[in-house]
Parts: structure tokens; C-alpha cells; sequence
């Protein structure tokens, strides 16, 4: 079914229908390098709902081999890729409507990622991340998930702890955009339709206060814009969600002031959230907020891409 795109940015973006319950997802990837990160992901993977007539992919690109390009270098990656699909079978044995896709390349893993989500059309690429250590650091310019992020032109989802339950308590970050309403509407595509779904803006005023306190202006003058700032985004939301909320999805309200991505992170947090979802535009190459979230989350981070019309 052709997704609607509509114009009006206060309606939702999804398929005619979809509102009556959730229907999964119909193209997944998911990226294996045969480690305990990627078996995490393959696990997840395997938990997400699938929609009818679905394909579910597994792939692993080989480093082309050095000083020849023959396939000797692929062969132990195609053995572990074919033990790893046949486990993949044998759990999916009752969805017989699902096609399951072995894919097994050579070259950068980006960029062999990118050409097969473009070529099976995927709505969501799942990789593995490790666990985050402490001190926390930033992500690696040369960072596989980093570089995952910024080129895969399809929804990501990065996987951390070993999944253990359907997701039970989502959060995603909202600006309002069209991107924003993306993400929510593919995380609730991912989650049961029991789980109750946090939805979090955050309010940034850093200029203005700075400015005010420059300003000599008094405290209670800095508190009242962060207030004002504040119930305005509450009303905002409230007309974002309306579309869901008429549809009987339980959708919780949450509003903070500071740096975005501290308080997604905080709030993540603070919830014993398990999948905390955020937006990104098709053509943005930078994400410095996308980033630090990825780089300190401890639960999994969905990040979503506004797909692409089919043509």
C-alpha cells in the first residue's frame, strides 16, 4: 500500500488503515559482523512484528581481501551468514508468508548496508552497538553505528542490551516535524499496541536566558519565558498527538527545558525507558544531537527517516 503524503503537517503520515492497529514491518535488514552485538540485534530483530507478506533479510559484507579480489577471502563469512539465516528460518518456520533473504557482499559494510536496504527498499536497518563504558565517550569519527547513521537512507535501529520482552516502555523526542511524526509513527508501528508511549519535547531557551542575564534582567524574568516556553510546547503536543489519541493510542505528554540531547537522554532514563526514538531528515549529514544520544543511551535507539515515496 502507497503511503499518503499529505501536506498538512498536523495529520498523520500513515498508510489509510493503519490506525485500526499496528501492522509491523514489511522490509527489515539486519547487519551481522557474527558478534555478540549483532547476535543482540538479530535478537531484536526477531522480536519486532513483521507484516504479511514481509522480508526479512540478514547480511554481512566481507573487507575485500588484500592483494587479490577472488571469493576465498568471503568463505567463513558465508558460513557463519548461512548457520546465522538458518537459525532465522527456523524460528520464523510458522510465517510461512515471510521471505527470508541471505545477502553476503564484499567491501566497506556502509556502504554494502546501503546499496542492499536500497535494493529490498528496507523501512528499517537493524545493526548492534556495544554497551557504553565509562567514562562515557563520543562516538568514533570512524564509528561503524556513526557512519550507519548519516548514510543509510532508511529508518535505523541500534540495538544495545540483550532483548529480552517486546519493547514496553517507548519514548521518542519530538520537534514537531515531519521527520518527528516519522518516528513516532513507525516506533508505535514496533511496539505492542498495549505500551503505554512517552512523547517528549524539549524546550530550549539557553540563548534567551543567556541573553536576559546579560541583560541584567531578573530571575523571575528567565523562569517566566521558560514557563511560557514550556506550556506553549504542552499545547503543542497535544495537537501533534490528537490524531493518535482519537485512535485510542495511550500517549504520554512529557516536557523538559535544557539541552535537547541531556534531557532525552535524563528522561530516558528516569523512565526505565527500553526504546527511546528520535528523527533525522533524509538529507542530513550531520547529527551532532543524533550522536551523543547514540553514543550514551542504555537502552536501544530507533532512528527514524521519513521514507521515501515509491516509485
Amino acid at each position: 500500500m502507497r503511503t499518503h503524503e499529505l501536506s498538512t503537517g498536523a495529520l498523520p503520515l500513515l498508510a489509510a488503515g493503519y490506525l485500526r492497529g499496528p501492522r509491523g514491518v514489511s522490509r527489515l535488514v539486519v547487519g551481522t559482523d557474527f558478534s555478540l552485538r549483532s547476535e543482540f540485534a538479530l535478537a531484536r530483530a526477531l522480536r519486532l512484528p513483521l507484516g504479511q507478506g514481509g522480508v526479512f533479510c540478514v547480511m554481512h559484507a566481507d573487507p575485500a581481501p588484500d592483494g587479490h579480489d577472488g571469493p576465498a577471502g568471503a568463505v567463513p563469512g558465508a558460513r557463519c551468514l548461512r548457520k546465522a539465516v538458518a537459525s532465522v528460518c527456523r524460528r520464523l518456520r510458522n510465517r510461512v508468508d515471510v521471505d527470508v533473504h541471505e545477502e553476503l557482499r564484499q567491501g566497506d559494510p556502509v556502504e554494502a548496508t546501503s546499496t542492499v536496504a536500497n535494493e529490498l527498499r528496507a523501512e528499517l536497518v537493524v545493526v548492534g552497538r556495544p554497551l557504553v563504558t565509562y567514562p562515557v565517550r563520543e562516538l568514533a569519527e570512524d564509528s561503524l553505528v556513526r557512519r550507519m547513521v548519516r548514510r543509510l537512507g532508511a529508518s535505523v535501529l541500534v540495538v544495545v542490551p540483550h532483548p529480552v520482552r517486546p519493547y514496553a516502555r517507548p519514548l521518542v523526542a519530538v520537534d514537531f516535524s515531519r521527520e518527528s511524526r516519522r518516528a513516532l509513527e513507525l516506533m508505535m508501528r514496533l511496539c505492542p499496541s498495549s505500551a503505554p508511549v512517552d512523547v517528549l519535547h524539549v524546550v530550549d531557551t539557553r540563548e534567551e536566558e543567556t541573553a536576559l542575564r546579560a541583560a541584567g534582567a531578573p530571575t523571575e524574568r528567565w523562569l517566566l519565558l521558560r514557563q511560557e516556553r514550556e506550556r506553549a510546547a504542552r499545547a503543542a503536543l497535544g495537537r501533534f498527538l490528537a490524531p493518535y489519541r482519537e485512535a485510542g493510542r495511550e500517549l504520554e505528554v512529557r516536557v523538559r527545558s535544557g539541552e535537547p540531547a541531556e534531557g532525552i537522554l535524563a528522561e530516558a532514563a528516569e523512565r526505565g525507558s527500553d526504546l527511546l526514538a528520535l528523527a533525522m531528515s533524509g538529507s542530513e549529514a550531520l547529527t551532532p544531537l543524533t550522536e551523543a544520544v547514540l553514543a550514551r543511551a542504555g537502552c536501544d535507539v530507533l532512528v527514524g527517516r521519513h521514507a521515501a515515496p515509491v516509485s
